[in-house]
């Protein structure tokens, strides 16, 4: 039996019979191939309910319309699915062709306090840290996979030396064939480094393509007076934050509120000046903890005391 688009699309309809899953179930478990395939329909046939061309997934036998609403439903109710088809709102042209699917950009915004894990239609798995995002076609198609990002990031790429995958930053061109790594891009900030943890990567200036560096792992790689320079590192120190940990080392005080802000999904407000100065040249927070505890630790390395509204949960620095 051929697999094709229009097969699988006849299994989102719920069209297939109990053997003919089953047989879809196990030649999809076949191959990365296969797996890459029927995610690319899924995205495929998610964007064209989102877009009311259900008409053209159709084949000949109609579908009834409670029977759409029960496979929108279906589409609708996962995490991946959220992670897919969120901003429908930037999808305004009619589909045509993969083509166009892929010239279409969506977007994801990890909320404030939460990681958002997804993955890409090559089988990529991205997780981006709190207030991170990031701007991807549905579909790759051409010479490369190119996704934008602005915050932070964890990237574990599916190999294809066919195609590279790029990382475009405020900054930089970020490109590898295959392998790990932590991005942390911050235009507002000028906030710039990424941590190589596997595998290779090439980091390119967008100011200056001539100012490139090729990662080796455990290295991180950062901007200072407009150029990129290179420091030895622990990978696994500089993505703590998977783990709910907070790095406050190396931060000012209004860069330190701003990332508990992030990660606890909290609103603080400095009602003071100068700024409290910092006697934390590392440390660091577990998220677990709670915000009130984290002040409690800060409080004993600067000169601050704080409040919270109850009703609105706003933290006041005094």
């Amino acid at each position: 039996m051929e697999i094709t688009r229009e097969y699988i699309f006849r299994c989102f309809r719920n069209e297939l019979t109990a053997h003919e899953k089953a047989a879809l179930d196990a030649w999809v478990g076949e191959s990365e191939a296969n797996a890459r395939m029927y995610r690319e329909a899924l995205t495929e046939f998610e964007y064209l309910l989102v877009n009311g061309n259900i008409d053209t997934i159709r084949d000949k036998a109609p579908v009834r319309r409670r029977h759409r609403l029960r496979i929108a439903a279906r589409v609708f109710s996962g995490a991946a699915a959220a992670a897919a088809i969120f901003l429908a709102a930037f999808l305004t042209a009619d589909y045509r062709t993969a083509k166009d699917l892929s010239e279409h950009l969506l977007s994801t915004t990890a909320l404030p306090g939460q990681i958002t894990t997804m993955t890409l239609t090559d089988g990529s798995r991205v997780q981006l840290n709190a207030g991170a995002t990031m701007h991807y076609p549905p579909l790759f198609k051409g010479k490369e996979r190119m996704v934008q990002l602005d915050g932070e990031a964890f990237f574990e790429v599916s190999r294809d030396e066919k195609k590279p995958f790029i990382v475009r930053t405020f900054a930089t061109d970020i490109e590898v064939l295959g392998t790990k790594f932590n991005v942390n891009a911050d235009e507002e900030s000028g906030e710039f480094s990424v941590t190589l943890a596997e595998g290779s990567v090439r980091v390119s200036s967008l100011a200056d393509p001539d100012n490139a560096i090729i990662m080796r792992p455990d290295e991180k790689v950062y901007i200072i007076d407009g150029k990129l320079a290179v420091t030895k590192t622990r990978a696994k120190d500089e993505i703590r934050w998977r783990d709910g940990i907070i790095d406050i080392g190396g931060l000012d005080f209004a860069a330190l509120m701003d990332r508990l802000e992030m990660a606890f999904g909290v609103d603080i407000v400095i009602d003071r000046e100068p700024l409290p100065e910092l006697c934390f040249t590392d440390g660091r927070l577990r998220v677990s903890d709670g915000i009130e505890y984290a002040l409690e630790v800060l409080q004993k390395g600067s000169d601050f005391t704080w409040s919270k509204d109850y009703g609105s949960g706003t933290i006041y620095i005094h």
